[in-house]
């Protein structure tokens, strides 16, 4: 997991992004890691990060709450 965690933290240092405050790991059904990542600034920012890929999918919410509940509605979403 060192080596993904390594990927994700890699990944996150080329965005433009606020401060980290959660992150979130699953895998998928076919075994690919994958990371929910919660950022804030003034507002938040829930980030996709899928293992071999330095693409990141992105999403805003103006809620924390928001933010959350959308982190787990997608990795249950990814995990099925």
């Amino acid at each position: 997991m060192a080596d993904f965690e390594a990927h994700v933290l890699r990944v996150m240092s080329k965005q433009s992004a606020g401060m980290i405050v959660g992150k979130v790991y699953g895998q998928t059904r076919s075994g690919q890691r994958f990371a929910l990542v919660k950022t804030q600034v003034v507002w938040f920012a829930v980030r996709l990060i899928v293992e071999g890929s330095e693409a990141v999918e992105r999403e805003e919410f103006h809620w924390e709450e928001s933010a959350d509940d959308y982190m787990s509605s997608r990795k249950r979403a990814l995990e099925t």
